[in-house]
């Protein structure tokens, strides 16, 4: 209907044959008493300006932003994937949606938010797991067992024991270490202790005592 709006028709003088010409786009078209704005006439933008579509734009950019400060790691189509989840869990929702919505619950269909939400989520853990798959074969974590330790002043040494876990376990690694003061300080409660721990071909325990 709107492509025969932009166009002139004239009727032939002689023959009495419509003819059709080029026309300028209207400003606006009047519906039901309403101006609407010709140039967004397709899909949502049927009652919107172009004021309003780039408020629309710079809200999405904004919430891009927002979004790739608190998930860095994330790629484009994730951050992307949580902007639309965020637009839409925080605008105004229209009758068709509650409608929608009342009758996905009651034939148990679901949370229409609650279920994107839920998709997004089982796509990142995907996603990190597949990341920590990766790490474990490549990167070499080494590592206290267990994290912490307790001991009383006159109890002499600690016997410490360190763990190498992932990576190429064929080469030899070094790992420097050395005390620090916590709530005991050196000389005067503890013995400053440094060294180095070697890890040969192969091991993946070594321990040393403070």
């Amino acid at each position: 209907f709107y492509k025969y709006m932009h166009k002139k028709y004239r009727t032939d003088k002689h023959r009495g044959i419509m003819i059709e010409t080029e026309a300028e786009h209207p400003k606006g078209i009047e519906m039901d008493g309403k101006v609407m704005n010709s140039h967004f006439l397709d899909g949502n933008l049927l009652n919107m300006d172009g004021k309003e579509v780039d408020e629309s734009r710079r809200d999405m950019i904004r919430i891009l932003k927002d979004l790739k400060q608190k998930h860095p790691e994330k790629d484009l189509d994730q951050l992307v994937e949580m902007a639309n989840y965020y637009a839409l869990s925080h605008q105004q929702k229209s009758r068709a949606f509650y409608r929608i919505q009342a009758t996905r619950m009651m034939t148990g269909a679901g949370n229409i938010l609650k279920k994107h939400a839920a998709e997004q989520s089982k796509r990142c853990t995907s996603l990190q797991d597949i990341c920590l798959d990766e790490s474990e074969e490549f990167v070499s974590k080494i590592y206290f067992d267990p994290c912490s330790y307790q001991c009383l002043e006159n109890c002499g040494a600690v016997l410490l024991t360190v763990i190498r876990k992932g990576g190429d376990l064929s080469k030899t690694m070094l790992v420097d270490y050395k005390t620090e003061d916590g709530s005991a300080n050196a000389g005067a409660d503890y013995e400053f202790t440094e060294g180095t721990v070697v890890f040969k071909s192969g091991e993946t325990q070594k321990e040393f005592s403070v």
